[in-house]
């Protein structure tokens, strides 16, 4: 994953998070958005898939917990 991947991963979630999206992690009472999404990427929960476009106009969709985080 690269670390403009993991902005856009962790920015979306913590909008979903932030509109009332189930939270996948226990809080622990975090209430801020961006953390909790941060604690969800460690803990590879994270439910979204990055499109990968490659150079011959084709994609690759990778689960973000199969990602390396960075």
């Amino acid at each position: 994953m690269t670390k403009y991947e993991r902005a856009r991963i962790l920015g979306a979630r913590a909008l979903q998070i932030s509109m009332n999206a189930p939270v996948l992690v226990d809080l622990e009472g975090e209430t801020d958005s961006l953390n909790i999404a941060m604690r969800e990427l460690n803990n590879r929960m994270i439910p979204l898939v990055v499109r990968r476009y490659l150079p011959d106009n084709t994609y690759e969709d990778w689960e973000v917990s199969e990602m390396i985080l960075p």
